[in-house]
């Protein structure tokens, strides 16, 4: 289809009647069809608007989903060469349309065209501007404009200097009439989806005219536009304030100062960091010594001023910095999860037991022990909820599609197609991709990805180019650089430019798994290591395991005899040999003790797991012990990842896979507790004689026959 014309409605019923009517009373002379995007209008005219015109496509949305959203889904429902973005309030004139057509084919540089507006009495509005400067932004949108109104600077914004009676390239038009040519789409991607109202026609010139197109402006075809400057009623009307937020996402991701803001990053969002963790410091601090200015009655020493302490806050604060340094709180990605309670509570007690010992050591008799004892239990608190503060607001605005990380592609189209079918939403990851680059054998160039919405922006050897123009912070390769290849310039420049470069090749994962870059054989290679530097460890968790079997070998003594004696006998109950498989190669037999219906009896009768514990069959705490042909190899990268990040370890009684709540609660903690004491080792129910049903790590039923009763 030649032409597909793409009307957003909202709340405007009489004027898209009007505007619906001039369309199929100055029809174009080529095959088109009309789209009307309805963003859940509550006007009563709407309905018989409907009815009166049926042969449009109409899409009624149950939520007002913004400008840009509503434009690229009227676009996606038609294939067209043009599309014409009409607001309601437009009034076509005989042969506007035909004539904007030859023109956009007489221009084929022109990505877009927008023809000339004209007001109801005839004069010409201002459809075509030049882009926005801090100057301009302070003159429009602030109270600085009513000082100055005839400043020569809005005067060039809004291109007074020019008669609109000839066509020109212009840097960009109103989007409320505007012609955009599909291949030019298929370059830039559609409408911007983060702009909810205003600022995605001025988006969209840009992109336009970064991806090599031009923007015209021609006044061979007018329009009638009932033109109401809704932002400008006023500072608290709703409109305003979507100008102001689609300025402020605009300038977010186009801006220099912002995208040298991103590029350093991971470095800012540290320093945010530990500048709320100080904040948090000095106010637990602050409130210890007021709990114990408020408590002075039930001390005997008095409290020495506040001034006296602040050698010591000084200290904290270096104390507590090098330790969240240290121990991981400020490396980069780390800070994007949640972090465990238990890990944090770690860290505070490396910090408490080394203020403590230094205060001690000193032989500070100016330090209240009271103020420190009530000072670590804020601290703990304070930076905990500094942290979660810290993760609320990143997460707020990535949400809003603030601070993402402007990313570029670079590699085959199929790798990356596959790879954006599975990434899910990269903007909830912090990345907004720009585009991809690809070797374009056909020399005809490449069709978009994703969505529509991730164009071909060039081969690869436009590299530094690209990433200057479209203020690119990472770029992620699907290709290795190979020995003295001409791409080692472009990622010398990259580094130079402090792109952060990001590789996904099969091998990458070895160096995050912990395995050890080393040249081998002339090439490059990673090894990994077999259990160095964790022998501490694994020391600690057989000697948890043996004091486990003496316990139970105490405890389940008695309960063992009367199972043997009285249980046993009357058939409600016997044992059950289970061997038990895991990926490490590790198959040893286990005895267990199970009702007449096979459901593994509660810890203290499997009194002969004490001697399985005392001689490392099994742990206390480690993987799921898995019934022999059930073994589960990880396959997805996280499984896999954490696989290769661990070191062997026997089978455990209970470990995390016993969680039912999220790590780091005391829900958590509890619940393996039970499952510790109610089904240790989590078999759950085993079958009677070589026919036993177990379950397997995902809850659902397994059959092995790998278990067999014993007398």
């Amino acid at each position: 289809m030649k032409l597909a014309i793409v009307i957003i409605h909202y709340n405007s019923s009489a004027d898209l009647d009007n505007c619906l009517v001039s369309l199929a009373a100055c029809a174009p002379a080529v095959e088109h069809r009309v789209v009307v995007v309805d963003n859940a209008s509550i006007d009563e005219g709407l309905n018989e608007v409907h009815r009166k015109h049926p042969g449009c496509l109409w899409i009624f949305n149950k939520e007002n989903l913004g400008y840009a959203r509503g434009c690229n889904l009227g676009m996606d429902q038609v294939e067209a060469d043009y599309y014409l973005i009409l607001n309601p309030d437009i009034v076509v004139q005989p042969g506007a349309l035909d004539r904007l057509l030859e023109f956009a084919d007489a221009h084929p540089r022109a990505g877009v065209v927008g023809p000339q507006l004209l007001n109801t009495d005839g004069s010409i509005q201002n459809s075509c501007r030049r882009f926005y400067t801090l100057k301009t932004l302070l003159l429009r949108r602030t109270i600085l404009g009513r000082i100055f109104p005839d400043s020569r600077t809005v005067h060039l914004h809004l291109m007074d200097d020019f008669d609109h009676q000839s066509s020109r390239p212009v840097d960009w038009v109103l989007g409320g009439c505007l012609l955009a040519r599909r291949s030019a789409m298929e370059r830039t991607g559609p409408m911007d989806e983060r702009f909810f109202l205003y600022f995605e026609d001025v988006d969209w010139c840009f992109r336009m005219w970064q991806a090599g197109f031009e923007v015209q402006y021609t006044p061979d075809a007018r329009f009638v536009h009932h033109h109401r400057r809704d932002s400008a009623q006023g500072k608290f009307s709703k409109s305003f304030w979507l100008h102001l937020g689609s300025l402020i996402s605009f300038y977010e991701k186009w801006g220099m100062f912002v995208w040298l803001m991103k590029k350093w990053r991971d470095p800012l969002l540290v320093f945010l960091l530990w500048t709320l963790d100080m904040a948090g410091l000095t106010a637990a601090f602050g409130l210890a010594y007021g709990l114990r200015a408020a408590m002075g009655g039930l001390f005997a020493e008095p409290l020495y001023p506040v001034a006296e302490y602040l050698p010591l806050l000084m200290f904290s604060w270096l104390l507590a910095s090098l330790t969240f340094l240290l121990t991981g709180r400020y490396r980069p990605g780390r800070y994007r999860g949640a972090r465990s309670l238990q890990e944090h509570l770690q860290q505070i007690g490396v910090v408490a037991v080394l203020l403590l010992a230094s205060t001690y050591l000193g032989h500070l008799e100016v330090i209240s022990r009271a103020v420190l004892l009530m000072f670590i239990p804020l601290l703990a608190v304070v930076t905990a909820a500094g942290g979660e503060l810290f993760r609320r607001i990143l997460r707020r605005l990535e949400k809003g599609r603030f601070s993402l990380e402007r990313t570029l592609l670079s590699g085959d189209p199929r790798r990356i197609r596959g790879w954006l079918a599975a990434a899910g939403d990269l903007a909830d990851q912090g990345v907004d991709v720009a585009g991809y680059l690809a070797d374009d054998s056909g020399g005809s160039g490449l069709p978009p990805l994703g969505r529509g919405d991730i164009p071909w922006l060039g081969p690869t050897e436009k590299m530094l180019e690209v990433v200057q123009r479209y203020r690119i912070s990472q770029v992620v390769f699907w290709d290795r650089p190979a020995p003295g290849d001409a791409a080692w310039t472009t990622l010398a420049a990259l580094r130079r430019m402090r792109v952060r470069l990001r590789w996904q090749v099969d091998d990458v994962w070895l160096l995050a798994a912990g395995a050890r870059a080393e040249v081998f054989g002339g090439v490059l290679s990673a090894v990994k290591g077999s259990g160095s530097g964790t022998a501490v460890r694994i020391f600690g968790s057989r000697l948890l395991s043996m004091a486990a079997g003496l316990i139970l070998g105490l405890i389940g003594l008695l309960p063992w005899i009367w199972f043997r004696l009285v249980v046993a006998p009357a058939a409600r109950g016997r044992l059950v040999q289970v061997r038990i498989s895991d990926l490490w190669g590790h198959h040893p037999s286990l005895t267990l003790a199970v009702s007449a219906t096979g459901r593994v009896l509660a810890l203290p009768w499997q009194w002969p797991l004490a001697g399985a514990l005392l001689k490392g069959r099994i742990a206390l705490a480690g993987p799921r012990p898995l019934t022999e042909g059930r073994v589960d190899a990880p396959r997805d990268p996280e499984a896999v990842l954490a696989f290769w990040r661990g070191e062997p370890r026997s089978p455990g009684l209970t470990g995390p896979w016993s969680r039912t709540v999220p790590v780091g609660t005391w829900d958590a903690f509890t619940a393996q507790l039970r499952q510790l004491w109610n089904d240790p080792g989590g078999f759950g129910t085993l079958g009677a004689g070589g026919d036993t049903a177990g379950m397997t790590p995902d809850g659902t039923a397994g059959q092995t026959d790998s278990h067999r009763e014993v007398s």
